[in-house]
């Protein structure tokens, strides 16, 4: 038996935590905090043995399959006995933000989910799980907008498939017009560094999260998240190209990298090749010729 491994993003919206235990104390039974929220769990391996009680009603005992999602409400004075070695991700949603998210959807707000006590085989929320997980083993590197539009559709996909809620109001919503957009692009350009949220960006153009999410994507063909990875790809080029002295780590550090592999990674996989193989190929030379 051994304490489980912990890797965790808190926030005012959700908190992310991967919990990993090969050797957990099969008679332990946990009490988890009861609070207005929703967990939604994500096996990332199978889970042999387990039981959830509700209050002092035994709920389920049994496994779960890897890529299986459970959403239960955390205010059922839930408690747990983990029976085998597990792996999982469990988003933690207060009612607030998925109240808000409803708002904005023009849709009621949430009163429970539906799902199967064993765990619903949900490949969309296992695919999105595991984009956090880099975010998760390295929170220096994480980017606040990739993280807000991977909840952003955890929340609208558990939302739409298991909700016990009204559908969305059908309403089109209106393109990003061009000052818009330009508030947006020069946000992003000027905030490369960790921090810029879509609700920020949202707000500075005078809509909701998810219809500026949707309105940016159809307007330059990528993700908020997206384009402030080429920005900050772009700038890298300028210093690359500018600055022939200037260390590959400070040209991470300048245009928002946690450091230089982090640079490295993203700009070989946007460009096809490295930084130092990109610079010798645009490097000018000292003597041109005449």
């Amino acid at each position: 038996m051994s304490d489980p491994l912990m890797l965790q993003l808190r926030s005012e919206k959700f908190t992310a935590v991967r919990v990993r235990q090969p050797a957990p104390d099969p008679e332990k039974i946990i009490d988890i905090p009861c609070l207005d929220a929703f967990s939604i769990i994500v096996q990332l391996e199978d889970f042999a043995a387990h039981r959830l009680w509700h209050g002092r009603r035994l709920n389920y005992a049994g496994g779960y399959r890897q890529g299986s999602v459970s959403l239960p409400f955390m205010g059922n004075e839930l408690r747990c006995q983990h029976r085998s070695a597990y792996d999982n991700l469990r988003l933690i949603l207060p009612r607030a933000t998925l109240d808000e998210l409803q708002t904005e959807r023009g849709a009621r707000k949430v009163g429970t989910f539906r799902y199967e006590q064993g765990g619903s085989e949900d490949p969309v929320i296992h695919q999105l799980a595991q984009a956090l997980l880099p975010a998760l083993a390295r929170p220096d590197t994480r980017n606040q907008l990739f993280i807000d539009y991977v909840l952003l559709a955890v929340c609208t996909h558990a939302l739409e498939r298991y909700g016990r809620i009204a559908p969305p109001s059908g309403k089109t919503h209106a393109a990003l017009t061009p000052a818009q957009l330009s508030i947006a692009k020069e946000l992003i350009a000027s905030h490369l560094g960790a921090g810029l949220s879509v609700e920020r960006i949202a707000q500075e153009c005078s809509l909701t999260r998810s219809h500026f999410s949707r309105a940016f994507k159809q307007a330059t063909g990528v993700a908020p998240h997206t384009w402030l990875l080429k920005m900050r790809v772009e700038r890298a080029r300028e210093l690359l190209r500018q600055t022939p002295a200037l260390s590959l780590s400070s040209i991470a550090e300048q245009c928002g990298f946690a450091d230089q592999p982090h640079l490295t990674r993203v700009f070989t996989r946007m460009t096809g090749e490295t930084p130092s193989a990109w610079r010798n190929r645009h490097r000018q030379p000292l003597f041109p010729r005449p």
